[in-house]
């Protein structure tokens, strides 16, 4: 009888604990600081820092870094106008996640162009100088 008792404990034990949550990536603060960045795009270096940290930290860990985290990275580092850098972490993208290959070897070919290692010019806006050198009459592409 006491074998039958332990037995369901066990039983019970073994069940809810495979109900726990398991986490297949380490996605750190990802989410927080994404949220952040679209709501202030001017703060792409702390973005960055955080997009750092994350993978840094995953990679010590032993754990996955979460799919598309590595090319985010080197996106945010291109628009900064370090497209070297941007190299690197998009080859790390395409070696860990083989089914973004294609995109990947296109986002390095951009990433190694003339203009790559160049900030991201800003939109222009109305009173911006990019409208200001526009010829009287025309308008520029908002």
């Amino acid at each position: 009888m006491k074998r039958i008792q332990t037995t369901g404990v066990l039983l019970a034990a073994a069940l809810l604990s495979a109900c726990a949550p398991q986490q297949k990536y380490a996605w750190g603060s990802y989410e927080p600081a994404l949220y952040t960045y679209y709501k202030t795009p001017a703060a792409s270096e702390a973005f960055a820092e955080q997009l750092n940290k994350t993978i840094t930290t995953a990679e010590s860990s032993g754990t996955k870094v979460p799919p598309g985290l590595y090319a985010e990275y080197g996106n945010v580092l291109l628009e900064q106008g370090k497209g070297k850098e941007a190299v690197v972490w998009f080859e790390k993208e395409k070696a860990a996640w083989p089914e973004s290959a294609v995109l990947m070897t296109r986002m390095v070919q951009i990433a190694s162009g003339p203009r790559a290692d160049k900030p991201k010019a800003k939109d222009a806006t109305p009173g911006s100088a990019q409208a200001a050198a526009a010829a009287p009459g025309q308008t520029t592409k908002q």
